[in-house]
């Protein structure tokens, strides 16, 4: 019996080593995945007309106008980080390697290149999101979902072309605008599209008025001439949270609407 006793005792012990040593490995995992780093990039370039987008590990982490400066709370460990200039050569930088541990990483943003400028240690916080980085996720997924839902019932290799967005503020009115015109261009359904510089070029020698979001006329008009399938218009409306993007397509050939969308911004 008691050699019987002996051996459970020396068998619970085993099984207690055993089963011991995941618990404490993954009690530090989970410790070390909590802690954060920062990234802060800026934007050093003079070119006002082009719109940067920040990829942190292939992911869109947000966007940067001209001089701007935005922090992104990222995990503990190895990273990388790509800056692409969304004008209609599709530049980007190359991709930079970093690895964060409890650290503030510091980049700037050329016309040509994204360069670390600096690493300083910070103290360990739960993540939170920056503000640059919140508005430029909340405007990308209201204009992501309203193109793809205006678009919906246009086919395949259409020529498209992006007339104009409505807005009492000019600067997002131009970043909603540039960012359709960019998601045009990068559908899958490979639409043909519209230099804007050509759309732009007609609205001013044409003489035909300002485009209007509620003149579909107009836009219709400028479709027929510009030899499009389909238009794209925009508009920016409503009062703090109320704020909605509406957009909508125009069939050129019919004259009809054949999509709209209205999401919050």
């Amino acid at each position: 019996m008691r050699r019987l006793n002996l051996y459970f005792y020396s068998l619970a012990a085993a099984f207690a080593i055993l089963f011991a040593v995941p618990a404490v490995t993954a009690e530090a995992g989970g410790n070390r995945s909590g802690r954060v780093s920062e990234v802060v990039v800026q934007r050093v370039d003079n070119n006002s007309l082009i719109r940067l987008r920040i990829y942190i590990d292939a992911k869109v982490a947000g966007t940067l106008k001209v001089g701007e400066t935005a922090t992104f709370k990222i995990r503990n460990g190895p990273h990388t980080i790509r800056a692409a200039f969304e004008d209609y050569q599709a530049r980007s930088t190359e991709v930079a390697q970093f690895n964060a541990n409890n650290s503030r990483i510091m980049f700037t943003v050329t016309d040509e290149s994204i360069v670390v400028v600096g690493q300083e240690g910070i103290q360990v916080g739960a993540p939170t999101m920056s503000a640059v980085e919140n508005v430029g996720i909340n405007i990308e997924t209201s204009v992501r979902s309203s193109f793809e839902n205006a678009t919906r019932n246009i086919k395949r290799k259409s020529k498209i072309a992006v007339i104009n967005v409505d807005s009492d503020n000019e600067s997002q009115a131009d970043y909603v605008l540039e960012e359709l015109t960019y998601l045009t261009v990068q559908s899958p359904k490979r639409f043909e599209v519209i230099d804007r510089r050509t759309v732009d070029a007609f609205r001013a020698t044409s003489g035909i008025g300002t485009p209007s979001y509620q003149n579909d006329y107009i836009l219709w008009f400028i479709g027929q001439l510009l030899g499009a399938d389909f238009v794209l218009s925009g508009r920016l409306d409503g009062p703090g949270e109320l704020r909605r993007l509406r957009v909508k397509a125009l069939d050129v050939k019919t004259g009809r609407l054949v999509g709209s969308a209205s999401e919050p911004i």
